[in-house]
């Protein structure tokens, strides 16, 4: 099995928050994976598939894109291993946690992290990766980053709910971690690997959340190093 994933000039650190959720989702399974480094240039060159994004996965040659339907995949088809999900109401309630984090967390966190992410690019990727986030953020690279502190702030205001709900539990999911822990954990594996900016305070029920989360598989997020 193999999991392609996006890298910068340190091909050893894989950043893309999509693929974080995938490693963890496979860790959660207990299914060994080789991961794939490649630049955003490379990625539409995967054979087998034309995504223009990040995860891949090929499971002996079967191709699958997008983070939710690799988790879905992961649970139809490997169901001897833990369920991703909890059943059926927990799989809808992720479905709408992928949506809802979108606009409330991701579009923020893009825009403060966006500057940051340029600059630890390789060099064959920074014009590709300036003229398609410009033309989506609708204006420079370096007006966005004149505003960090801004976007930061309102990346953070969003995260009551999930502050709120680590004071009474472990994980988003209860006395464990499912899939819904990984879509927000893979937020701060982003940034982590991106930026020195720092996200949350030690005082945020979420600090002591994403240590667990860091925990988890052995310490697999521990191998993304803060930037």
């Amino acid at each position: 099995m193999k999991l392609y994933e996006l890298v910068g000039k340190d091909k050893t650190q894989g950043f893309s928050p999509y693929v974080w959720r995938i490693r963890m989702a496979l860790a959660h399974k207990g299914l060994p994976v080789e991961m794939v480094p490649l630049n955003f240039t490379e990625i539409p060159h995967i054979e087998g598939t034309d995504s223009k994004t990040v995860p891949v996965l090929d499971d002996q040659g079967k191709i699958i894109g997008d983070s939710w339907d690799i988790a879905c995949y992961l649970e139809e088809n490997y169901t001897n291993s833990p369920s991703l999900f909890g059943g059926e109401t927990g799989k809808a309630y992720a479905n709408f946690f992928n949506f809802v984090t979108f606009y409330n967390l991701i579009v923020p966190l893009f825009q403060t992290l966006i500057y940051d992410i340029y600059e630890g690019l390789d060099e064959k990727d920074q014009d590709y990766f300036r003229t398609s986030r410009e033309a989506r953020l609708g204006k420079s690279l370096e007006e966005a980053h004149e505003h960090q502190a801004e976007s930061l702030i309102n990346f953070q205001k969003q995260l009551w709910p999930y502050n709120t709900t680590l004071k009474s539990q472990d994980f988003l999911s209860g006395e464990n971690p499912a899939y819904v822990d990984y879509i927000l954990y893979g937020l701060f594996q982003w940034s982590k690997g991106v930026s020195k900016i720092q996200l949350l305070s030690e005082k945020d029920p979420l600090y002591q959340w994403r240590a667990r989360m860091d925990d988890l598989y052995d310490g697999l997020g521990k191998v993304i190093r803060q930037k």
